[in-house]
């Protein structure tokens, strides 16, 4: 997986979004589900025939129900389901439990996950269809021009739990800066005086392992925490909802 950093905003990274498709058996169905079979009327007229169950990223649902939603259009037969549950709930409850044909993804499948897929006789074939982008964003009322991974540690790291006002991140940002000094960015505390609310995506989600993974975790590191430290405070408001998350 190819993932580089560019600086636009507040914050974004590019990571890879992924799409596994379960793999013919040869037989016309898919070693994920057998209700997939599709057809070809000899005529042409009906085109591709069939139901496809997709699972999986919400940050790819919008491109997969684009895609479905135009096939279908030229393909009266054709019928499908997308879910945005998550990256990690497409996987575990629906991909690589053999009731989903394709698993939308913003991440590699893991470990862990592979080996669910592998017990349940699921073979797959990874596609890579885009890159989309990381994005840490505040109101357009906050007067905040920019927040290095410094910031970003300081404010939403496992060292900021309960902090209640953005202000209360001063002193560990002070840490950071004389520990790091730019190597994570420059600080752009003292923060203000006001209140701090954090809405992100929650544990079933890529993009909240990829956060974690580009952004907290190389800090968190460095500050010499333990494994189970290197994601973000457990304190905010967490849903697998994209639009919920963009209201919060």
């Amino acid at each position: 997986m190819k993932r580089t950093f560019r600086s636009t905003g507040a914050l974004a990274a590019t990571i890879l979004v992924v799409v596994l498709a379960a793999c013919s058996n040869g037989q016309g169905s898919s070693t994920a589900s057998a209700s997939s079979q599709a057809s070809t009327g000899s005529s042409g007229a009906s085109g591709v025939s069939g139901f496809v169950s997709i699972h999986g990223s919400s940050t790819v649902e919008p491109i997969t129900s684009a895609v479905a939603e135009k096939f279908a259009a030229a393909n009266s037969g054709f019928d499908y389901e997308v879910g945005d549950e998550g990256t990690g709930d497409g996987f575990a409850s629906f991909f690589c439990t053999g009731d989903s044909d394709i698993s939308d993804a913003s991440r590699q499948i893991k470990d862990e996950e592979a080996a669910q897929c592998s017990d349940a006789a699921v073979k797959y074939t990874e596609l890579q269809i885009g890159y989309d982008g990381l994005s840490v964003i505040t109101s357009v009322d906050n007067d905040i021009g920019c927040l290095s991974f410094l910031d970003i540690y300081a404010l939403l790291g496992p060292e900021s739990e309960g902090f209640k006002k953005w202000s209360d991140a001063n002193s560990l940002a002070a840490q950071l800066k004389d520990q790091f000094g730019d190597q994570f960015g420059a600080s752009h505390a003292p923060y203000p005086d006001a209140e701090l609310t954090v809405s992100g995506p929650g544990e079933e989600s890529g993009t909240f392992d990829s956060f974690n993974e580009l952004v907290i975790a190389p800090v968190a590191t460095a500050r010499g925490m333990t494994e189970d430290k290197l994601v973000v405070r457990p304190d905010y408001t967490s849903s697998s909802n994209d639009n919920d998350i963009v209201t919060g």
